[in-house]
């Protein structure tokens, strides 16, 4: 930990709340008080959720920190500029938005998503799986996975492919496309059953579509493999696009009798995972989507 020594420059002869004027930028100054490290996350976090800017007075109540000990911290980041003094209020700085894109920077995608993938699949006891349109075809291709530890289990290997109109994951991706990008899908691809139950009709699919795009999950009983269910959410970026989509595969004996529950844990992943990407995820309303 840092171990500054602490100054107070507050003039006691200035008016009420003058300590939310302009700060000093001298060296004294830019000295913060003890337990900085701690203030510093505390303060960069409040303003990261108050974008218009908070006072000195806000940040000190919203902080439970003495105005005086606060005060220093606020001057030394406002010096190092991340920190910004608007009129009467502190607003994040240039070098707090860079701290921030350099951190998103060193996320990894679909890595970053193992964490919850593993934590969903315990909870579930089933398969877990991002997929992300293939680049050569239009196709979803499973990039990573957290295993069941069931003996009867739903087992897809990384590199595997499915299908967009049959698959969970692959109608998420599809239901985000545009009208054109749908069309040119349909004119163009073969839409051959893979079991008995596989729905192949464009009209029939259209539907479906709308209604996952609609609902924010896909389910599937037994469209692309025999005796599977699949559930799909879709993996948001920041500005919102759909990069990928999050499928949880079961067995037709478990997947049938869960399936309101795993609809909504896969959304609730997905909406976890695209938290860490940056989304700010809607309050979910949960509808029953077709199978």
């Amino acid at each position: 930990m840092y171990n500054f020594p602490h100054r107070s420059t507050v003039n006691r002869s200035m008016p009420r709340h003058s300590e939310d004027r302009e700060p000093r930028t001298d060296a004294a100054a830019a000295s913060p008080g003890p337990r900085a490290t701690t203030r510093i996350v505390q303060v960069l976090r409040i303003l990261a959720d108050h974008p218009q800017g908070a006072t000195l007075t806000e940040l000190a109540d919203l902080s439970a920190t003495p105005k005086t000990s606060l005060l220093a911290l606020l001057r030394a980041l406002t010096h190092a500029h991340y920190l910004a003094h608007d009129g009467s209020k502190y607003v994040l700085g240039v070098e707090a938005f860079k701290l921030g894109a350099a951190i998103v920077a060193q996320r990894r995608f679909p890595e970053i998503a193992r964490p919850v993938m593993e934590r969903l699949a315990l909870e579930a006891g089933e398969t877990i799986l991002i997929g992300q349109l293939a680049s050569d075809r239009p196709s979803m291709v499973y990039v990573m996975s957290a295993e069941s530890r069931s003996a009867i289990r739903f087992i897809a290997g990384i590199g595997e492919r499915r299908e967009l109109f049959s698959s969970s994951g692959g109608r998420v991706l599809l239901a985000a496309m545009s009208e054109a990008q749908q069309a040119e899908y349909f004119r163009t691809a073969e839409l051959r059953a893979h079991t008995s139950a596989t729905r192949t009709h464009k009209r029939e699919l259209k539907a479906i579509l709308k209604e996952v795009a609609e609902t924010g999950v896909a389910a599937t009983v037994e469209q692309s493999s025999a005796d599977v269910v699949g559930f799909a959410a879709p993996i948001r970026d920041e500005s919102g696009a759909v990069i990928a989509a999050l499928v949880m595969g079961t067995p037709v004996s478990r997947g049938v009798p869960g399936m309101e529950r795993f609809k909504a844990l896969i959304m609730r992943g997905a909406v976890e995972v695209s938290a860490l990407l940056g989304h700010a995820e809607p309050k979910i309303n949960l509808i029953h989507a077709s199978v």
